[in-house]
């Protein structure tokens, strides 16, 4: 182990900040607002799916069957929703599973970073996590994802305590691993599985035999989960169980070239900010002690996402998700071993970009409030035509609250080289807590597809035996079902069909007519969207 590990180590945190940090991140954006495009949207369409009568077992999307998702999230979320209905909308309800979730993620990144570094170390990886621009947004939406990250966190904790404790790892490792496969599938559950087979050969770094024993403990507890409920989708729905057998097998068989590798190099940069610089740092530091468990797990594992990624073709930011967690955990000891002048110049980067975002978001909140100055606020209303402001106290009180809170833990943080992450991280909470309170009502105007989903079914007679549909996206068919009860049979999966109604996504400046048999009766769209809508009914034969 480096010898800088060694050293007296101050606590830049204390507990109690740390929780409130924590809460202070993972609370805003969980209600409030209708389902946003795309996660957001398509998760909640999935689970809405099993919640008007679909099957639990077998997710789908707005009568289509679904195979990128597997069943596990939306167990939770419906629960998330039976228990929350009587006080919230069922969207709302069912982000909190991912804030569940979120949490769990955090929690084992924590152990993980503890066991291999240290008590502040584990803290400090636990902010670098939390602090990764690409979990910011999907942290708080209807996502299985979520899960997937709590499982892999869980995974790598097993294979960190594996030398100690072979029993309590075998469970972890393998529960976890399950645990990824019912969120996601078969990717999911490779990554920590293929970490721990490769890192067999390096076991010499813990007791070899107990090593292997966790190991083997952990097939064993992974069993369950990868057959009962295959073979229980295989028997009762035989069709899905096939479409899902190639769906997953595609989605990991793609072919890797150079362009592939620097978008996902690309991608991985943001998504992956602070914790991906901090780690090559660690990498640097630990580059001779390569069969330390502190180097080996963490970046064996961290090679293969990079490569399954690679192989599934990576390109949104949700499939950079899986590569956060083996990245955030080696984080937090490249903290401790950072020089003074770059910890400093991480520090003052947080505080000036995050200082100056809040300054921002309040005057342009004021002026969009009292349209003073009038340029400032014609060009804030311009964004969002018809959005009527008006104050709310509670929005207006919880900023106020973020914000003297980010400024008191910026000011009384410990001065040492170890507050860059704890900065960081609150400038983060900061920017999401001031987009989801102060600025939530204009953000929802313009992203709901509430309106449109009204007016859509106005245009509908109570009952229809079916709507055709024409490019609609996986956003829409999820919101359309939702907001106005309609599920359509998209031509490109049924091909022509003999529905009285069609429904057509297009783009303003690219829309054709679908000929003579069909009269418009309806166009509509969200505002300043190019996205557009319009509904036919048929007139002839």
């Amino acid at each position: 182990m480096p010898d800088w590990l060694h050293r007296r180590i101050p606590i830049p945190l204390p507990a109690l900040a740390l929780g409130l940090l924590v809460a202070a991140f993972l609370l805003p954006g969980l209600v409030g607002h209708s389902p946003w495009k795309t996660e957001d949207a398509v998760g909640f369409g999935v689970l809405w799916q099993a919640l008007s009568g679909g099957s639990w077992l077998t997710p789908g999307l707005a009568g289509e069957p679904w195979y990128s998702d597997g069943p596990l999230y939306f167990w939770f979320a419906g629960l998330a929703v039976k228990v929350l209905s009587p006080l919230l909308p069922a969207h709302d309800a069912a982000r909190f599973a991912s804030a569940f979730f979120i949490l769990l993620a955090l929690w084992f990144v924590r152990l993980a970073a503890r066991e291999l570094y240290g008590k502040v170390q584990g803290d400090l990886s636990m902010l670098a996590f939390m602090g990764c621009i690409g979990l910011m947004w999907h942290a708080h939406e209807v996502a299985p994802e979520t899960a997937m990250l709590a499982a892999l966190a869980a995974a790598y904790y097993g294979l960190a305590i594996a030398h100690k404790n072979p029993l309590k790892a075998g469970v972890v490792f393998g529960a976890g691993t399950g645990v990824a496969f019912l969120a996601k599938g078969i990717a999911a559950m490779s990554q920590p599985l293929l970490a721990a087979l490769l890192l067999l050969p390096l076991s010499a770094f813990v007791h070899a035999r107990n090593y292997s024993l966790a190991v083997g403990i952990g097939l064993a507890v992974l069993a369950p989960f990868v057959v009962i409920w295959p073979v229980v989708v295989a028997q009762t729905a035989p069709e899905y169980y096939s479409g899902w057998i190639a769906w997953q097998v595609a989605s990991v068989t793609q072919s890797p070239t150079w362009a592939s590798l620097l978008g996902l190099l690309k991608l991985v940069s943001w998504t992956a900010w602070p914790a991906g610089p901090l780690t090559l740092w660690a990498a640097w530091a630990y580059r001779r002690h390569l069969r330390d468990p502190g180097f080996a797990v963490p970046f064996v594992a961290t090679f293969v996402s990079l490569g399954l990624l690679l192989l599934a073709g990576a390109e949104r930011e949700m499939d950079a998700l899986a590569i956060l967690v083996p990245l955030a955990i080696p984080a937090g000891s490249a903290a401790v071993a950072l020089r003074r002048g770059a910890a400093n110049a991480l520090t003052w980067f947080a505080l000036m970009t995050f200082g100056l975002l809040a300054l921002a978001a309040w005057v342009m909140w004021f002026a969009m409030l009292t349209g003073e100055p009038e340029r400032l606020s014609r060009n804030v209303m311009k964004l969002v035509p018809g959005f009527v402001p008006e104050f709310q106290w509670l929005p207006f009180a919880a900023g106020v609250l973020l914000t003297v809170a980010w400024l008191v833990l910026v000011t009384r943080c410990d001065r040492s080289t170890l507050r860059s992450l704890p900065t960081w991280a609150a400038g983060m909470a900061l920017a999401w807590g001031l987009a989801t309170t102060i600025w939530l009502a204009w953000i929802d105007h313009g992203k709901t597809y509430a309106p449109v989903g009204a007016a859509l079914a106005k245009q509908l007679p109570g009952k229809i035996a079916c709507i055709e549909s024409r490019g609609l996206g996986e956003t829409q068919r999820a919101v359309f079902h939702y907001y106005a009860g309609i599920v359509t049979l998209r031509n490109e999966v049924h091909g022509p069909t003999r529905c009285p109604y069609l429904l057509v996504q297009f783009h303003l400046g690219n829309a054709q007519e679908p000929g003579r048999e069909w009269r418009r009766i309806w166009e509509g769209g969200r505002a300043r969207d190019r996205e557009r809508y319009r509904l036919y009914r048929r007139v002839s034969g």
